[in-house]
């Protein structure tokens, strides 16, 4: 399915940019740029799969780590730190070097 998919949205936007940008037709531009936004959609949801034989006895452990805290949480995280000990006070205000 994807594969069909792929062939067809990849020639829907080499075929609109060509029509659209050298030819100067809106209407395949406008194509192009909808089958290049569904194409960048889609991918987003391919699930990753892994195939390996395995041996008899040996066994497989599936696990979902969540992801890492991004910058925003991070400095959440040092603020309220820094308001539940306190703050630095007068002492940090010059101390820096």
């Amino acid at each position: 399915m994807w594969s069909l998919f792929d062939r067809v949205s990849r020639r829907l936007v080499r075929r609109g940019l060509r029509q659209g940008l050298l030819e100067g037709s809106s209407i395949w531009l406008a194509v192009a740029a909808l089958a290049w936004l569904f194409r960048l959609l889609t991918s987003a949801e391919r699930p990753q799969i892994v195939r390996q034989d395995l041996a008899v006895g040996e066994s497989i452990v599936v696990t979902h780590l969540p992801p890492p805290p991004t910058r925003r949480q991070l400095r959440r995280a040092r603020r309220r730190e820094r308001r539940a000990g306190g703050g630095r006070g007068s002492e940090g205000l010059g101390a820096r070097s």
